[in-house]
């Protein structure tokens, strides 16, 4: 048996999904792999605490519901941050899932790279820090002896990046269209039904689907940060963010919705790349499409991305995803994976 020992950097959503996992899968997690997550420290905004015999993952799993934070556990550091946890832990790896700062890629930033620079592996659930140095990070993993995969970034439980990168070897893309954000492709399902784009995002935000601030999916935002991801990761795409066009939803009517409908189309947010000679033309924007095409077919909390490649012709794959669990399991496969792997 493995024992893994682990950091997790955020106890959110994604964080808390990956410990239910292993209560429910624990021993599943020995029986099919041989390997035990042995959670020796744990940080949010109030800092972070340290237990070199692991901490049980019923008890970090009962501290939000219970309005408690990282500083009541045995362990807590009150004379340090975040930012100092690599230099007095020892781990194997860190499951970066902290609050993602689009401005600065803080601080998951700093914490990832120091993380890697000790050899640590890394999953990261939270995209900012691959926005502001993705080849850097790669880089610090393969130079530094750990790993680092980030599937959970792209789509939640849909396997894009491993199916890109380890089933599409040494395709050229000739186009690629995705719906990668489910809460926007719901809201626009609800606008369908004739609801308002209020309330639509009140009931995303009610399952826990949609932030407080959810225009960072309704501007299309998230929805640029996977497709910047998708394209490092799989293409010779050597640009930033802002070589994105992004257009949001938050200008689409419930009348815009209606005439596509009689048109035989829906509205979709969808994320598209296509070659511009030695360059890409990338967009992000709400378009219509056949209501029966695949995308048109990628309804309400479902996501979903098609390509076509001079290999493999025309590929096309989608999940529905309502509740952050898959997220959650995403991490847990990449971890599996760089684990069982190295």
């Amino acid at each position: 048996m493995k024992k893994i020992r682990t950091v997790l950097f955020g106890l959110g959503t994604v964080n808390r999904g990956f410990l239910k996992i292993l209560i429910d899968k624990k021993a599943q997690m020995l029986n099919d792999h041989g390997v035990e997550f042995v959670i020796t420290a744990v940080a949010d905004s109030s800092g972070f605490s340290l237990n070199t015999d692991g901490y049980d993952y019923q008890l970090l799993l009962n501290l939000k519901p219970a309005g408690k934070k990282v500083s009541s556990l045995n362990g807590f550091q009150p004379d340090r941050n975040v930012h100092e946890m690599t230099e007095i832990i020892e781990a194997d790896l860190l499951l970066e899932s902290s609050t993602g700062n689009i401005v600065t890629g803080e601080p998951g930033l700093s914490v990832s790279r120091s993380a890697l620079k000790k050899g640590w592996s890394v999953v990261f659930a939270n995209k900012t820090p691959l926005l502001f140095a993705f080849y850097e990070l790669l880089h610090l993993a393969e130079s530094n002896g750990g790993g680092m995969k980030y599937s959970a970034t792209v789509c939640g439980g849909l396997p894009v990046i491993n199916v890109l990168q380890r089933d599409l070897k040494g395709v050229k893309l000739k186009k690629l269209r995705g719906v990668f954000n489910a809460t926007t492709n719901y809201i626009l399902q609800e606008l369908e039904k004739g609801e308002s784009m209020e309330e639509a995002i009140k009931e995303a935000q009610r399952i826990g689907a949609a932030e407080a601030d959810p225009t960072h999916d309704t501007h299309g935002h998230d929805t640029a940060n996977k497709l910047f991801i998708i394209m490092r990761s799989f293409t010779s795409f050597k640009g930033s963010i802002h070589d994105i066009a992004v257009t949001g939803i938050e200008h689409v009517t419930t009348e815009q919705i209606r005439a596509a409908k009689q048109c035989g189309n829906k509205i979709k947010l969808v994320a598209s790349a296509e070659p511009d000679g030695d360059s890409w033309r990338l967009e992000v924007k709400p378009i219509e499409v056949p209501q029966y095409s695949f995308l048109g077919t990628c309804d309400g909390w479902e996501m979903g991305i098609e390509l076509e490649s001079d290999l493999y012709e025309y590929v096309a794959m989608k999940n529905y995803e309502a509740d952050p669990l898959g997220t959650s399991a995403a991490v847990l496969r990449d971890a599996i994976d760089l684990k069982i792997n190295k």
